[in-house]
């Protein structure tokens, strides 16, 4: 091979990547724009450059697309749905209120309001809410907006590997081929010593005195061991639902037990609690359903079998387009949303009302979504993910692992999202372990762990926060405040990963 045909490689494997991350820091189109573009140039060296076959291109393009409307946008949907009856009911003032009255202390608060329902929100919508609604919350209850903001950036990192129900690593799975389960596993136990520590630097960002570093220190570890169990156990649906339910648990027992003679507000009576238990109807049914039908194997085994299994073979790649009808986590959210919102009260008028807004909401997400699953496919058919797999694995070497993290949170701040960067770089780490030698697995779960600390630099998650705290324009004061700590999250991450493989291989 010449230089010129290298070169050419070269250039047309990078050329969607980079036009991607150009595009987004000049803001030249819109970012759902920038994936087309990005699909476009793809193809295009795809089919021209690297000569792919025509039947093996339309049959990666129509994987990707069926693979992006099923199971990813429909569970974005379903979740921002959830989220949408919420808030049309009322419900979600309740379970506001509910979360205030915990504690009058500042770090319990931002604990409990970004750290554990930010997760809850990220585990059951995702997609902003769980960066917005925290930030606005701590801001009306007398936070500076600045330490709002940045605490709520902070807690929206580790939860966002499981938001909608998993779907992150669902689609990691579902790209790259690898244990669902097995990925989970890695995935929890790469992040639970960053589980551990946030919710202190959380406590150490709004300058808590020493003697406060408690209930920070006791939330991480509740946090983290709950998260990791119930990862390894159960899945990747209920980690970033569960979790923070149980951290919530943890603080009301320690407020009471620490605090008995400083009540933030009265106590509530028999009635008002149930009151306020009721607000949360539509996550408790949706916990039910995926314990359910994950822990009963005649139930699972019944949904994930025909008529609720439809399977559509590709020869020409060699895959199979699997469609889940209602074991999927986009149908169960939808479900548990229908007879929790009847619960709390919603009528046909809340539903129709929550459905044309979750619909509006999930416009922009659906051509991006849609393009970067497509690119991903066409890339990975074509061979350019092996062979800048390859040229990494060649430069780095076995070193390559200490900055696999920084990969997946590329992939987060160029698209916005965990199962983004986990279609685009899920099979470039893939690639890249089985060329070291390493393990695939581990490498696979490093790239949606370093997603998660992309996060801070996104700019999707800055608009999001500036809005909140009443800010819009503000992201590039932001983006100062966040940058040490996203390369901290990512040194430290990468320092785990690189230890892990050394004693994992394969």
């Amino acid at each position: 091979m010449n230089c010129v045909s290298t070169l050419a490689l070269v250039l047309s494997s990078l050329l969607p990547i980079l036009w991607l991350a150009c595009a987004l820091i000049t803001r030249v189109v819109k970012i759902p724009i920038a994936c087309l573009i990005s699909l476009f140039f793809a193809s295009f060296g795809g089919l021209v450059i690297w000569h792919m076959p025509i039947s093996i291109f339309f049959w990666s393009v129509l994987d990707g697309v069926a693979f992006a409307i099923w199971p990813i946008l429909w569970a974005v949907f379903s979740a921002l749905f959830a989220y949408q009856v919420t808030c049309v009911t009322g419900a979600i003032d309740g379970i506001k209120e509910s979360l205030a009255r915990i504690s009058d202390d500042r770090a319990i608060q931002a604990i409990a309001l970004a750290f554990c329902f930010g997760a809850l929100l990220e585990g059951v919508a995702g997609f902003g809410t769980s960066v917005v609604i925290p930030a606005a919350l701590l801001v009306s209850m007398g936070f500076a907006p600045y330490s709002a903001a940045l605490t709520s950036l902070l807690a929206n990192t580790v939860p966002v590997v499981y938001a909608a129900v998993g779907i992150p690593i669902i689609a990691l799975g579902r790209v790259t081929g690898l244990s669902v389960a097995s990925l989970t596993r890695s995935i929890a136990i790469q992040l639970l010593p960053i589980a551990i520590v946030v919710p202190v630097v959380i406590a150490l960002v709004l300058k808590t005195p020493p003697v406060r570093l408690g209930p920070a220190v006791g939330a991480g570890l509740v946090f983290g061991l709950t998260q990791t169990l119930v990862a390894w156990h159960i899945g990747p649906e209920l980690p970033a639902i569960l979790a923070p339910l149980v951290t919530l648990v943890f603080l009301i027992i320690y407020t009471r037990l620490a605090e008995p003679k400083l009540p933030y507000q009265p106590r509530l009576s028999s009635a008002g609690s149930l009151k306020f238990l009721g607000c949360w109807a539509p996550y408790i049914l949706l916990v039910i359903l995926v314990l359910v039908t994950r822990l009963v194997p005649d139930l699972r085994g019944i949904l994930t079998s025909k008529p609720f299994l439809w399977v559509f073979p590709e020869k020409a790649i060699g895959k199979t387009i699997t469609l889940d009808i209602l074991y999927t986590p986009g149908s169960l959210i939808f479900l548990s949303t229908i007879l929790g919102g009847l619960f709390i009260g919603a009528r046909l008028y809340s539903f129709k009302k929550a459905f044309a807004n979750a619909a509006v909401q999930v416009v922009p997400t659906i051509m991006l979504t849609i393009s970067m699953v497509t690119m991903a496919n066409v890339m990975s058919s074509a061979g350019m993910t092996s062979f800048l797999a390859r040229q990494l694995a060649s430069s780095l070497g076995n070193w390559f692992p200490l900055l696999s993290p920084a990969v997946g949170a590329l992939g987060t701040f160029l698209a916005g999202s965990d199962t983004a960067s986990n279609v685009l770089f899920g099979n470039l780490q893939v690639s890249t372990a089985g060329s070291i030698g390493a393990s695939t697995i581990w490498l696979a779960a490093a790239n949606a762990t370093g997603a998660t600390g992309g996060k801070l630099l996104s700019l999707q998650n800055l608009t999001l926060a500036a809005s909140g705290i009443g800010r819009p324009g503000e992201e590039a004061t932001l983006l100062r405040r966040t940058v040490f700590y996203c390369l901290a999250y990512l040194i430290f991450l990468g320092l785990i990963v690189y230890i892990g493989s050394m004693g994992i291989s394969g």
